[in-house]
C-alpha cells in the first residue's frame, strides 16, 4: 500500500475555497481518494512538501494538522506491511476527521462559506433528521424532507413554500456532501419539479400610489412602520431595483462615492459591483433619515423589521390599490420589468442591477460607460 497526500486538482470539485486536499491511497492497482475536509488554490499549495504556503488563510491549523497526519499515513503504511489492509479499512483509519454525522461535518464547511444559504439548508434538514449518519441519508429519507418541505410553511408565517426554494436547499445540500465524501450523493436528482416564478413586477400606477402614500410615520416605531417600508422599497427600486438585504448595510463613509451608490451585491456570494448614481428621488427620500453612517435605520433591525412588514403586506395592497403585494422583492422586479418593456439594451440593466454576466462571451465585453447607463436608469426609475 502506498499513500499521499495531495491536491485533487479535478476541474468539478472546485469550490469557492479552492480544491480538496486528499490522501491517494492505492493498493493492488486500485486506488481510493480520501477526503480530509480541508481545501486550497493552487497558488496556495507546495505541492513538493505537500504543504500548504504560508499565505493559505488556514496556514498554521492546516500546517498542525498535516503533520499530525502524516504521521499517522506513515504508520499505517509500516502496518499494512505486516498486515492485510484492505482500502476500506485504510480509509476508516485515516478519516479521523469525520464525525460519521453529515450535519456536524457539514456544518464546520458551510461556516466556511460566503453564503448563509448552506448554512439555512443544513440547519433545516438537521430540523427533520438530527444526528442522521451518512449511511442513513438514503433517496427515501430525501425525498421524505424534499415532500415535508414543500407542505410545513416559511418559518413564522402562513405561506407555502416555493418548490424553487426548496430546489436551492436541495443544491446547497449535494454541494456539501460532495465537498464532505465521495459516498453516492443522496441529493442528487431528487429535487421536486420547479415552477415558474411569480412575477411580482408592480405597474407603473403602483409605484406612483406607494410613492404618494400618505401615511404617517410613526414615532414609536424605528425600523418598521408602513410609511418607512414604503420608503425603503422606493429607494431599493431608484437605486437600481438592489435588494433591501443591501440596502440596511449601505453606509455614507463606504459606499457613497461621487454621488453614486457602490456597493458588492449580498446575494450568493456573487461579488458582484453595483455602481449606480443617486437621483434626486432617492436623494429626496434619504434627507429624511438621520441614521449616519448608515442611509436607513435598518442596521441590526432587519430581522424584527421583515418579520412585522410580512404581516401586513396584504393590508398595503387593498389600502393603496395595489394590483399586487409590494413584496421585498418587487423593486427588483419592477426595475428589470420596465426596462423590458421600454426595451432598454438587457446587457445595461445586467449591469445595473448587478447580476453576474452568464454570457460565454461576457469576459470580452467592456462594461458600459457611466453615461450610458445612468441615461437607461433615469428613463426607468421616471414616473412623471
Amino acid at each position: 500500500m502506498r499513500a499521499k497526500i495531495r491536491l485533487d486538482g479535478r476541474k468539478n470539485v472546485e469550490t469557492k475555497e479552492g480544491f480538496p486536499i486528499i490522501i491517494y491511497l492505492t493498493k493492488n492497482s486500485e486506488d481510493k481518494p480520501i477526503r480530509i475536509g480541508y481545501f486550497s488554490s493552487r497558488e496556495n499549495w507546495d505541492n513538493n512538501n505537500a504543504l500548504p504556503k504560508k499565505k493559505h488563510p488556514d496556514y498554521i491549523e492546516l500546517l498542525n494538522y498535516l503533520e499530525q497526519k502524516k504521521i499517522q499515513v506513515k504508520k499505517l503504511i509500516a502496518d499494512a506491511k505486516n498486515n492485510n489492509i484492505s482500502l476500506l479499512q485504510a480509509e476508516k483509519i485515516l478519516s479521523g476527521n469525520t464525525s460519521g454525522l453529515y450535519y456536524n461535518d457539514a456544518i464546520k464547511v458551510a461556516n466556511k462559506l460566503p453564503s448563509k444559504v448552506y448554512l439555512h439548508a443544513l440547519n433545516s434538514f438537521n430540523d427533520f433528521y438530527p444526528g442522521y449518519r451518512y449511511e442513513d441519508i438514503t433517496k427515501s429519507v430525501v425525498k421524505d424532507y424534499v415532500n415535508a418541505l414543500l407542505v410545513t410553511p416559511v418559518k413564522n408565517t402562513s405561506q407555502k413554500r416555493n418548490p424553487n426554494g426548496v430546489i436551492v436547499y436541495i443544491d446547497k445540500l449535494s454541494a456539501l456532501w460532495n465537498i464532505l465524501t465521495e459516498k453516492n450523493n443522496p441529493f442528487k436528482g431528487s429535487k421536486p419539479k420547479k415552477e415558474k416564478t411569480k412575477n411580482k413586477a408592480l405597474s407603473k400606477t403602483d409605484l406612483i400610489r406607494i410613492r404618494d402614500n400618505d401615511y404617517k410615520v410613526n414615532p414609536n416605531v424605528v425600523y418598521g412602520g408602513k410609511r418607512n417600508y414604503l420608503n425603503y422599497f422606493m429607494l431599493c427600486f431608484y437605486f437600481g431595483g438592489i435588494d433591501m438585504v443591501d440596502l440596511k448595510n449601505l453606509r455614507y463613509d463606504k459606499h457613497v462615492i461621487n454621488g453614486r451608490i457602490e456597493f458588492r451585491r449580498h446575494k450568493g456570494g456573487t461579488n458582484v459591483l453595483v455602481s449606480n448614481k443617486i437621483f434626486p428621488e432617492a436623494q429626496k427620500i434619504l434627507d429624511l433619515y438621520d441614521c449616519k453612517p448608515y442611509l436607513v435605520p435598518l442596521n441590526g433591525r432587519y430581522s424584527s423589521f421583515r418579520q412585522g412588514i410580512y404581516t401586513i403586506l396584504d393590508k398595503l395592497r387593498d389600502e393603496l390599490k395595489l394590483t399586487k403585494k409590494p413584496y421585498f422583492k418587487s423593486p427588483r422586479y419592477t426595475f428589470i420589468t420596465r426596462a423590458q418593456q421600454m426595451l432598454i439594451d438587457e446587457r445595461i440593466t445586467i449591469e445595473i442591477v448587478g447580476h453576474s454576466q452568464q454570457s460565454t462571451h461576457s469576459i470580452y465585453k467592456d462594461e458600459f460607460p457611466f453615461h450610458v447607463r445612468d441615461e437607461a436608469h433615469e428613463k426607468i426609475i421616471s414616473l412623471d
